[in-house]
């Protein structure tokens, strides 16, 4: 039985989830906007925005031999590639 606090998210749309961050890894951008479109426009764009996240959560986390702070270092390390890209965008 599902715990009460995490909402059941439709497989599709788990599998939707997947695929972006496939299609993005792969800078598959084609695939990436075609997803986009279907899942991330209207009353579940939120939600489908908090499964990517949750998803990609969970792979980094694997990824990183189940070590939770490895992963934390790896997401930190990129949001600061994204936070110096963005300054140099801004300047």
């Amino acid at each position: 039985m599902p715990d009460a606090a995490q909402p059941v998210v439709p497989a599709e749309e788990a599998l939707a989830a997947i695929a972006l961050i496939r299609a993005y890894t792969a800078r598959d951008i084609y695939t990436a906007e075609r997803i986009l479109a279907r899942w991330a426009t209207g009353d579940s764009a939120l939600r489908f925005a908090a499964t990517v996240a949750t998803s990609a959560a969970v792979i980094l986390t694997r990824e990183a031999a189940g070590d939770r702070d490895g992963a934390l270092r790896a997401a930190d390390a990129a949001l600061e590639v994204y936070q110096g890209i963005t300054a140099k965008l801004a300047a």
